[in-house]
């Protein structure tokens, strides 16, 4: 059904995808039926990261094997406090050197609690196997900074539904969003726009899902999604324990704002 749009590729094994809940089997076999339905031509990135530098070195390349065409690699976050700017810099760079397809960083403070700093990604921004950075900070002043300092050639894509009409503003090359599971048309539509300078039929159209982004993705999380995705047809399923189906009242309210965003007809 997603092929039906002019989506760049998909993402398997990121947050909403629950790839932290999966094991190894189950991520590698996820991979595998993303690479093997997607469109001719499309990107297929996989969610490499994990706590350790070899694990994550290793799982990247069993995803080169399954079909993924990049990883992307979260910062890892359990030990908070000794993930200095240098601790993660050398992370990422030995991941970059030796895993076999390129990655791209990927920092998501809502759910790993740590921030990644400025100066670790300038530092690894002209290595030749990292890609660019997934940013889903929801702070534009340092996806300003990023796009200020980082050559040409390094790609940033916003992670925040929210932003992704000011992002591509100021420079970002696309975006890899929880919303486009439930809004791949206005996505594409808002992005296609950007790119032609018509930013006040782009702004109408970011209008019209903010609260839907808001609301669902950042209020009700991967069950909010999933329900919704089951509304519209794309068959969510049932997210992975401990995480619980959305209850009727939640689902009901997501009803009522896909109607209002005119996503459900």
């Amino acid at each position: 059904k997603y092929n039906r749009f002019d989506l760049a590729g998909y993402v398997v094994l990121g947050s909403t995808g629950e790839g932290i809940m999966m094991s190894e089997k189950e991520g590698l076999d996820a991979i595998e039926a993303v690479a093997a339905t997607a469109a001719e031509g499309r990107i297929v990135i996989a969610g490499t990261g994990a706590a350790s530098t070899h694990e994550t070195v290793a799982f990247a390349n069993k995803a080169a094997a399954a079909g993924a065409h990049y990883g992307l690699v979260v910062t890892p976050f359990y030990y908070k406090a000794q993930m200095t700017a240098q601790v993660l810099e050398t992370y990422f760079r030995t991941v970059a050197d030796q895993a076999k397809i390129p990655i791209i960083m990927y920092t998501v403070p809502k759910f790993t609690g740590l921030d990644l700093p400025l100066q670790t990604v300038l530092a690894l921004a002209d290595h030749p196997n990292i890609a660019g950075l997934k940013d889903s900070s929801g702070n534009l002043s340092y996806v300003s900074e990023v796009l200020k300092a980082c050559p040409p050639a390094f790609s940033l894509l916003q992670g925040h539904g929210s932003l992704l009409l000011s992002a591509l503003v100021l420079g970002a090359k696309g975006g890899i969003l929880a919303l486009s599971n439930m809004a791949p048309a206005e996505t594409v539509e808002i992005f296609r726009l950007a790119q032609a300078g018509k930013y006040e039929e782009a702004r109408n159209i970011q209008r019209r899902v903010l609260t839907v982004n808001q609301r669902i993705v950042g209020g009700y999380g991967i069950p909010g999604i999933k329900c919704a995705m089951d509304l519209l047809e794309y068959q969510g399923g049932h997210p992975c324990p401990p995480l619980q189906p959305a209850t009727q009242d939640v689902r009901e309210s997501i009803k009522k704002l896909l109607a209002e965003a005119q996503l459900l007809k």
